[in-house]
C-alpha cells in the first residue's frame, strides 16, 4: 500500500492505466495484426522487458526471449532474400554492416580482452530496420505504436513511482524500484534516452500539434521522475527545437522559451524531485579538483584488466557529486590508459565490450573500444539515419546527448527504436503518399 504522501501519484497512476488499456483496447485489431507477420514481430519486442533467460557471468545482457524471436526473424529474411533472389540491400544497412566489421575487426586484434557479442549486438538492431520497413508497408499506424509506447511505459513509470507496482530487470521481477524505468527498459537512464527517441519520433514525424503539449507534458514528466539528467537535457532542447519550427515570430518563441525555463526552474527549486536531489554539487569546483586527483593516483593499466576497486557514489567526498565522483574514477582510468597505449591502438580501440558492461560514458566508450575508425564509422551511420527526415535527425542528437554519460549506444531498447524509426522514415520516402 502506498504512504499517504504519495495518495495523489497513486490515483493519477490509476486513472493513466485505466485510460491506457481502455486505449489498447479500442486498439486491439490493430495490435493483433502485428502478429501476423513475423518480421513484425521485432515491433512487439519494443514493449516487453528485458529478462535474461540464460546469464552471462559479469554481464548485464544475457540469452533473452528476444533473440530467439530475432533469430527467427533473421532466418526468415535471409531465406525469402535467396529465395526471391533479392540481395539489395539499403544504404542503412549496409552501413551497419560495415560497423559491425570494423568492431569485429578490432575484437580480433584484441582476442584476449574484448568481446564479440558487444560488436553482434549491431546485427540485431537492425532486424528492427525491416521491421519499421514493414510496418509501413503494411500501412500500419506509425504514430498511435509510438503513443500507444510512450503510454505504457509513462503508464508503468506513475504507477512505479505510486509504489503500486515494481519492474522487471535483467533477473526478473523487483516489487520496490527505487526509481522508476517504465517496462521496456531495466534502467532509469536507458528509458529516458527511450522515450526521448520516440518522443522525436512523435512530435516531428506525425501530425500531432494540436497535442503536442500533452505528449510533451507527459513524456517529460516520466522522464523527469526516472531521475535521467542527460535525458531531460535531451527532452527540453527537443522541445525547444519544436516551439522554434512552429512558431510565427521570433518574439513568440522566445516568451514561449522563458515561459518553459521559468516552469523548469519553480520545479527543480520547490518541488523535492530525485533530479535536483542528486544534482546538488554537479557544478561544483571539487568535482574537477577530484577528477585531477583520482587521474593522478589511478596506476597505469597497459593493458586495462578492469577499474580499480574505488569509485563508489557512497564513498564521494562532501561538495562532489556522487555520480561524477563514479564517473570520475572510470573515466580518469581509461584516459590514463589509452594516452599510456602505443599510437596504433587509436586506430581500432581496446576492443569492443573491453571496458565491462558499464563506463558509463559513451562517447569515450566508442573512441577508447573502437578507435577513431570505429567512432568514424559510427558517426558516418548516424550521419546516414539522421539525414532520412527531421524526426530521425531529432533522434540521433537525443542519442547523442545521452551517449555523454550513458553508453545509450550499447542499449538495446534505445538502439532498436532507432533503426526501427530508420526503417519507418526510409519507406515513407519511397511512398510519399502514405
Amino acid at each position: 500500500m502506498s504512504s499517504p504522501a504519495r495518495s495523489e501519484p497513486a490515483n493519477v497512476a490509476v486513472f493513466t492505466l485505466i485510460g491506457f488499456a481502455e486505449f489498447v483496447y479500442r486498439h486491439a485489431k490493430k495490435i493483433g495484426a502485428l502478429l501476423s507477420r513475423p518480421v513484425l514481430w521485432p515491433t512487439l519486442l519494443l514493449f516487453i522487458p528485458k529478462i535474461n533467460l540464460i546469464p552471462f557471468r559479469n554481464e548485464t545482457a544475457g540469452i533473452r526471449f528476444d533473440d530467439f524471436i530475432l533469430l527467427t526473424v533473421i532466418t526468415l529474411l535471409l531465406c525469402g532474400w535467396i529465395v526471391g533472389l533479392d540481395f539489395h540491400i539499403d544504404p542503412i544497412p549496409a552501413m551497419g554492416f560495415a560497423v559491425v566489421a570494423v568492431f569485429c575487426t578490432s575484437n580480433l586484434i584484441n582476442a584476449g580482452h574484448s568481446n564479440f557479442l558487444y560488436s553482434l549486438r549491431l546485427l540485431e538492431y537492425l532486424v528492427f530496420f525491416w521491421a519499421g520497413r514493414a510496418l509501413i508497408r503494411d500501412h500500419f499506424d506509425f504514430g498511435f505504436l509510438v503513443k500507444l509506447l510512450i503510454g505504457v511505459n509513462c503508464g508503468f513509470i506513475l504507477l512505479q513511482y505510486a509504489g503500486i507496482i515494481g519492474g522487471f530487470t535483467a533477473d526478473g521481477y523487483e516489487s520496490g524500484v527505487e526509481r522508476p524505468f517504465g517496462l521496456s527498459a531495466n534502467h532509469p537512464a536507458e528509458m529516458g534516452a527511450f522515450l526521448n527517441l520516440a518522443f522525436a519520433a512523435l512530435v516531428f514525424g506525425t501530425k500531432t500539434a494540436a497535442r503536442f503539449w500533452f505528449w510533451c507534458v507527459l513524456t517529460g514528466l516520466c522522464i523527469f521522475i526516472t531521475g535521467s539528467r542527460s535525458a531531460i537535457f535531451a527532452h527540453c532542447f527537443l522541445t525547444l527545437v519544436y516551439l522554434y519550427k512552429h512558431s510565427i515570430n521570433k518574439t513568440s518563441f522566445a516568451l514561449r522559451t522563458a515561459a518553459i525555463l521559468g516552469l523548469l526552474v519553480a520545479v527543480f527549486t520547490a518541488i523535492p524531485n530525485s533530479i535536483s536531489g542528486r544534482s546538488t554539487d554537479l557544478l561544483s569546483r571539487q568535482n574537477l579538483d577530484t577528477f585531477g586527483e583520482v587521474y593522478d593516483a589511478i596506476p597505469v593499466d597497459q593493458h586495462f584488466t578492469g577499474f580499480v576497486d574505488s569509485g563508489d557514489p557512497g564513498e564521494a567526498p562532501e561538495g562532489v557529486d556522487p555520480s561524477w565522483y563514479m564517473r570520475g574514477f572510470k573515466w580518469a582510468q581509461v584516459v590514463k590508459t589509452m594516452f599510456n597505449e602505443r599510437w596504433t591502438v587509436w586506430i581500432l580501440g581496446l576492443g569492443p565490450g573491453a571496458l565491462t558492461p558499464a563506463l558509463d560514458g559513451g562517447w569515450l566508450r566508442l573512441i577508447s573500444e573502437t578507435g577513431v575508425v570505429g567512432t568514424v564509422a559510427f558517426l558516418i551511420l548516424m550521419r546516414r539515419i539522421s539525414s532520412l527526415s527531421t524526426s530521425c535527425l531529432m533522434a540521433v542528437f537525443a542519442l547523442a546527448v545521452n551517449m555523454l554519460m550513458v553508453d545509450s549506444h550499447n542499449a538495446y531498447k534505445v538502439m532498436a527504436f532507432l533503426f526501427f524509426l530508420a526503417g519507418t522514415q526510409l519507406k515513407r520516402q519511397a511512398q510519399p503518399t502514405i
